[in-house]
């Protein structure tokens, strides 16, 4: 290693203690911050229909942001996640759908694959950003955010990229048809996420142990990194995008200093990070991470110069370093871009579902479709004891608009019926955890004061074993099956005999 390497690996090694780098006064009042590692900012944390009490990270099994003290002397200079055979490669998205290449395509992929021990080398190891895209995007071509899609992800799964037909669609609002790719979607779940901010040097740390082994440092060597997803804003990038020097670590590659001053959002997956990378952003001449560069009167993470972030963007290979450029640390602290200023990360699992409805109809309002699943513990009931709305069947109202898109259930100028297959594992569970007894209820409608019609051309009950194997599967029976006017009402029992 030559001086002037060895040089900036002190420099670094000092400066990301937990308190170095900073003045006395701001590093004791960091010391003194109960919410250093707060989970839930204000913008973008969860969908705003939610409330304030939803838990996004409450079915995870990981420690949550703040219950683990990272020491930094651990963490090493240079993580590269997108080294690992589990990353699913860099993409170039189509259309506005950046917010799920970003948390579906990149980051739910390679999660998974760390789950299963896989290789995210084919379709069939990866996950489509056009699947929870055409669910939230209003059948137009409009972005999206993080949470979209691992919420998305939670509460209907995502089918790999081999059932789904690729990454990525060539038409805008198309929902797939066909059973089993919305079965195979159940599989691939999320299990809970959060955001936290990065503007303090404890925070910054508590990313880095993510970014390295998830802050789990095991007796076997350290485990697999996570990724976490940011939204950056891309206007004006040439004024932000500067190229490191000769001489310097990783010189002539391509380093954000900060955000762009203005413009739109763009989601992004963080792979690593590099603590050597730097740049001079004040030009006094020197790197550092020990002076106050923006004049507020104290030295903090915003005044830092070396280190950086690892970006993985979905504008293809040949943009910057093979897809990848370098973010500054301190660009994560802007008071200008409040939703710019956190990193996502997400859990996953691997779930089988018990029971399912296989349920193919037509609608011309997708958005105005309203579908309800009930559950009565007794075969006899005329009325269901609970009921289940689900969102992908209701507009998904959890994101607070229309976001299914005021098209026909296949998509835009499509009228055709598709095929589709609903989770009831957790409703038949509230009163027939055997799955012997029992009496579901469907009931199909429109929203108030909408003209939709529609038709359903069958409905089934469909019973698993615990290793995902079919078991039985019986039928509603239908009538004529039309819905729109007047509500159409289905019943069958649970535990119906199959039919030949």
């Amino acid at each position: 290693m030559n001086a002037a390497i060895l040089s900036r690996s002190l420099v670094c090694s000092l400066a990301l203690g937990i308190s170095a780098g900073l003045t006395g006064a701001s590093a004791a009042a960091e010391a003194e911050n109960p919410d250093a590692h707060a989970a839930y900012p204000r913008p973008f944390s969860r969908p705003p229909s939610a409330g304030k009490n939803y838990d996004t990270w409450r079915d995870a099994s990981g420690a949550d942001i703040g219950q683990t003290s990272v020491d930094p002397k651990r963490l090493p200079s240079r993580v590269d996640n997108s080294a690992r055979p589990e990353f699913p490669g860099i993409f170039r998205q189509k259309w506005g759908a950046c917010g799920q290449f970003a948390s579906v395509a990149t980051i739910f992929s390679y999660e998974m694959n760390v789950l299963n021990g896989t290789a995210a080398d084919s379709d069939a190891t990866r996950f489509p950003a056009h699947f929870s895209w055409n669910m939230i995007n209003g059948a137009s071509n409009r972005g999206s955010e993080a949470y979209h899609g691992w919420e998305v992800a939670k509460r209907l799964g995502i089918p790999t990229a081999k059932s789904y037909g690729g990454v990525r669609l060539d038409k805008i609002g198309l929902w797939p048809d066909g059973y089993a790719v919305w079965r195979e979607a159940m599989e691939y779940r999320v299990s809970g996420y959060r955001y936290s901010p990065a503007s303090t040097v404890a925070q910054l740390n508590e990313a880095r142990g993510w970014l390295f082994d998830r802050n789990r440092p095991g007796s076997n060597g350290p485990g697999t990194g996570g990724l976490l997803a940011m939204d950056g804003r891309m206007g004006e990038r040439g004024k932000v995008t500067k190229t490191i020097p000769e001489d310097e670590h990783e010189e002539g590659k391509e380093v954000w200093i900060r955000w762009g001053p203005s413009g739109y959002g763009h989601g992004m997956a963080c792979v690593g990070y590099d603590d050597e990378v730097g740049y001079d952003v004040n030009g006094d001449g020197k790197i550092t991470n020990d002076i106050d560069t923006n004049g507020d009167g104290e030295v903090t993470l915003a005044d830092w110069e070396r280190g950086a972030y690892i970006v993985a963007n979905s504008w293809g290979e040949k943009w910057s370093d093979r897809g990848r450029i370098y973010l500054l640390y301190s660009a994560m602290i802007d008071p200008t871009w409040e939703r710019g200023n956190y990193l996502g990360r997400v859990e996953v699992a691997r779930y089988l579902p018990t029971t399912t409805l296989r349920l193919k109809l037509a609608c011309d309002d997708r958005s105005d479709l309203r579908v309800t699943v009930g559950i009565a513990g007794d075969p006899d009931a005329e009325s269901p004891e609970h009921e289940f709305a689900p969102e992908v069947l209701n507009g998904w109202p959890l994101f607070g608009r229309s976001d299914a898109g005021h098209v026909p259930m296949a998509g835009p100028d499509d009228s055709s019926p598709i095929e589709v297959g609903i989770d009831l594992t957790s409703l038949v569970e509230k009163v027939a955890a055997d799955r012997t007894d029992g009496r579901l209820f469907l009931r199909l409608g429109r929203a108030e004061k909408s003209d939709a019609v529609g038709e359903v051309h069958h409905a089934f009950i469909r019973h698993y074993d615990a290793r995902g194997a079919l078991v039985r599967e019986a039928p509603f029976e239908i009538g004529n099956g039309s819905f729109g006017k007047e509500v159409l009402f289905l019943e069958a029992p649970l535990a119906a005999p199959v039919r030949n």
